[in-house]
């Protein structure tokens, strides 16, 4: 007799199955999670439960990376409309039916999931007219979504008895006394209980998250006497551009804009001249904005992956069942989540080294509990706790948290004070005997600037902050900002799930703000603005594509002193937002291509280029870095009188969210005017003046070191 001890929902067990029971625990009950926060703030466990993202999604501009946890804690530093918001989607995250998802937590990802998932009902009311319109007795779609668990669950139990409808939205089942319930995003009704399941996801290609979603939903509708004939994912179609006769015949939509510059050849400046010069106008593509659901929405039945013999989605949980017992997978997990923090104590599972209960599969596509594919003690979700501030293992980039995790369980300290080598007996070796760190050039660099300092607290010029063994590397690269004048040019972004204009695919960057800082000579000085030259722009309307204005200003004041260097952070972003423009909009092609292939990147001097150029990381190392080459490291270790703190809009993912709210009219024209626009200027005009300061930072001690040598 199939009994669960404790509720199993189905947020919870994605968790345990994709990643580890641990967090699944502290995630599934508010209860769970304010133990896991005392925890933390006891300096008992080290809590690392959040959405999953690698470390080197530093540049990421998504609220998809969001640090959830983090977040709370500090939920206190927060304004009080900030905190307000924040306590409002916090407790309306933890009120859902399914539990508490960290990775929907964040505003525009909930937004894109509603809205795909209302087009996904329009698509399916679409294809029953159409089968309506070949057969004689006619059929309906109705939608649940509106109705609370317990009343949608009658209403689909009326449903199926009637034998009249074709698809239910947001259909309702429970077992074992709503210990495992669900609801479907649309079921198609069949004979004699037969159904099938489909899940709308707003993303472009199904991963391994949904396969457990599915093979939930699956189990309790099973177990309520249903047969589940098939299942498949409703995703986006990336290949899907807005009113547009493109067709994508490259990998990806970036793929393509980048061979459409490739083709245009090496754009000299006399060729572009007279046009940047006159005063050209961007026109208005004044087509209606019309989603066509057929192209839009894609059916994928094949599991996740990238093989092309892949199984379907329903072959797939056939070859999981048939090694794994679903009953038991569920007793077991609901045995986890049946045990209390008592008085503050912590369970003994949550000691655990590896992940537990998760499954994956190897190389082959076999699959096999996670740990067994694990040769390490790799769970960086619940540790012991250390301080992540402190510099050490977990600091390291490109150094996979899972390896962290188990150099840090397993050596004698987490915190590189403890050590005089990095290749101490102390340290755990790899499977293979050999240390973990022999060809980490990052680990190895940042090791050798914190044992300086510590051996020189109060004396940075023998920091070697400055990579004197690569000395010709960095002066190579300063080589490039001999030549004047230099544009340093940052961009801000926002993407909608559905295409928001035309000529816009799935969550394309549509830049909406810019801020160029231009230096034409070498008395420059960013405590003297009147040494530079500064241009902005900002999007001040609604329900506009901004990218008209964005590129008739942009290539203007690209070129007002003239063709020269021209700067990014992380060039790779802005090249790619102008790459989708050029094709998009190509009689403005070739200025932009100019600009792009006359682009630099001021990163160069912290992140390496191995596979290319050979040039090595960290040519520049400060210890304030703590193993990060984002902006907002680098340039307040380099300068600590200019940071972002003092800041309204004071990150990426800050200022693409409050954007969106205004194109879409929940921030009204006058307030955003009155209150949110300055804010969104000061934070886009800081990043180019942080490229200034790096800049000019990176000369000076280049210059004391010359000076000594």
């Amino acid at each position: 007799m199939f009994k669960l001890n404790a509720k199993v929902n189905k947020e919870t067990f994605k968790l345990a199955m994709k990643e580890c029971v641990k967090k699944a625990w502290v995630w599934d009950n508010k209860e769970n999670f304010t133990s896991a926060v005392k925890w933390k703030k006891d300096r008992i466990l080290e809590i690392d439960a959040d959405a999953n993202f690698e470390d080197e999604n530093e540049f990421s501009e998504s609220a998809e990376s969001i640090d959830i946890f983090s977040a709370y804690l500090n939920i206190d530093s927060l304004d009080e409309n900030e905190k307000e918001e924040f306590l409002k989607r916090w407790n309306s995250a933890w009120d859902s039916e399914t539990g508490f998802d960290p990775e929907l937590f964040a505003g525009e990802t909930i937004e894109d999931g509603n809205a795909f998932g209302d087009k996904v009902r329009e698509y399916f009311d679409m294809k029953n007219i159409i089968a309506n319109d070949k057969r004689t007795v006619k059929k309906i779609t109705v939608n649940l979504d509106e109705m609370k668990f317990f009343e949608a669950e009658q209403k689909t139990k009326e449903l199926l008895k009637e034998d009249n409808c074709e698809y239910i939205y947001e259909a309702a089942f429970s077992y074992d006394n709503e210990k495992i319930r669900t609801r479907c995003d649309v079921l198609k009704i069949k004979e004699n209980k037969h159904v099938e399941i489909i899940e709308a996801k707003a993303t472009t290609k199904v991963k391994a998250e949904h396969f457990f979603d599915l093979m939930y939903q699956v189990f309790v509708l099973e177990k309520c006497g249903f047969i589940v004939d098939d299942i498949c994912i409703a995703k986006i179609n990336s290949d899907y551009v807005m009113n547009s006769d493109l067709i994508i015949t490259a990998k990806t939509f970036g793929d393509q804009a980048k061979e459409f510059i490739n083709q245009l050849g090496k754009i000299k400046y006399e060729e572009i001249e007279e046009f940047v010069k006159s005063d050209f106008e961007v026109e208005y593509d004044t087509t209606p904005i019309e989603v066509e659901l057929d192209k839009l929405i894609a059916l994928d039945y094949l599991t996740y992956g990238s093989n092309a013999k892949r199984p379907t989605l329903k072959d797939e949980l056939k070859m999981f069942r048939e090694k794994f017992d679903l009953d038991q997978i569920f007793v077991t997990l609901s045995n986890y989540l049946n045990i209390k923090s008592e008085n503050g104590k912590i369970p003994e599972f949550m000691h655990n080294k590896k992940c537990t209960l998760n499954y994956n599969k190897d190389r082959a596509g076999n699959w096999d509990h996670g740990f067994n594919h694990d040769e390490y003690d790799n769970c960086y979700h619940v540790m012991n706790w250390f301080d992540k501030n402190e510099p050490g293992f977990w600091n390291i980039g490109k150094f996979k948290r899972a390896l962290k995790s188990h150099v840090i369980r397993n050596s004698k300290s987490p915190y590189f004070k403890d050590y005089e080598s990095l290749f101490e007996p102390s340290i755990v070796l790899n499977n293979k005997g050999e240390s973990f760190f022999e060809k980490n050039r990052i680990a190895k660099r940042m090791f050798e600037v914190y044992d300086l300092k510590k051996q020189y607290p109060a004396d940075e010029s023998k920091w070697r902050i400055i990579d004197f063994d690569n000395i010709e590397w960095i002066d190579n690269l300063l080589n490039i900002y001999k030549d004047f004048p230099i544009y340093m040019y940052d961009f801000e972004t926002s993407k909608w799930a559905i295409p928001r204009f035309n000529l816009v695919n799935t969550y394309y960057q549509t830049p909406f703000q810019y801020s160029i800082d231009v230096i034409v000579d070498e008395n420059y000085d960013y405590n003297k603005p009147e040494t530079m030259h500064h241009y902005s722009f900002l999007s001040n309307e609604q329900d506009t594509d901004p990218r008209i204005k964005f590129i008739e200003n942009f290539i203007k004041d690209s070129f007002k002193h003239g063709p020269g260097v021209y700067v990014a952070y992380n060039k790779s972003f802005e090249q790619g937002v102008l790459r989708k423009l050029a094709m998009m909009f190509p009689k403005y092609a070739k200025p932009l291509a100019y600009i792009i292939q006359n682009t630099v990147d001021l990163m160069d001097f912290f992140t390496s280029d191995t596979k290319g150029t050979g040039r090595p990381a960290f040519l520049i190392y400060h210890p304030n870095f703590k193993g990060s080459y984002s902006i907002k490291k680098t340039q307040p270790s380099l300068d600590p009188s200019f940071s972002y703190n003092d800041l309204v809009i004071n990150k990426g993912d800050k200022a693409s969210e409050t954007f969106r709210k205004f194109v879409d009219g929940r921030i009204p024209k006058a307030a955003w005017n009155l209150k949110v626009k300055e804010g969104m200027l000061k934070y886009c005009d800081r990043d180019t003046l942080a490229m200034v300061v790096i800049l000019k930072k990176v000369k000076e001690l280049v210059e004391a070191y010359n000076g000594k040598n």
